[in-house]
């Protein structure tokens, strides 16, 4: 039988992640350098993630002219929901079910932020086949 996959083997590794002070527009900038759909904020200096910018929450800012802003300011997910990056993927397809829009994938002690899982990721690691 087919081994279950885990977190990791899906997850998009290598998002980018800003702080909460982090202008807007350099938020935008970084997701459009990295061709990534997300950031990662981190609280201050730290590794604890404060929370997820989607760039349809940087849509959002745009058209309601907040883009002088800083990235706490605009944040669509606050304190995500969190995974450890070996935990399996059928326990993140049943959190992202539960309504999660995103999974801040964690790993490492103490645990830091490695990767970002949402749906879209799934459904295009089952297309890959």
């Amino acid at each position: 039988p087919e081994s279950v996959p885990t977190v990791a083997e899906v997850m998009r590794a290598r998002i980018p992640a800003v702080t909460l002070r982090t202008p807007v527009m350099e938020v935008a900038r970084r997701m459009l350098d990295e061709g990534a759909r997300s950031v990662v904020v981190a609280s201050g200096g730290s590794d604890l993630v404060a929370g997820v910018i989607g760039d349809l929450d940087l849509l959002r800012a745009l058209v309601e002219g907040r883009t002088e802003g800083m990235a706490s300011d605009v944040m669509g997910t606050e304190a995500p929901a969190t995974i450890g990056a070996r935990e399996s993927l059928g326990a993140a397809v049943a959190r992202l079910r539960e309504g999660d829009r995103a999974l801040v994938v964690i790993d490492g002690d103490p645990p830091r932020p490695v990767g970002l899982l949402t749906a879209g990721d799934v459904a295009a690691w089952l297309a890959r086949g």
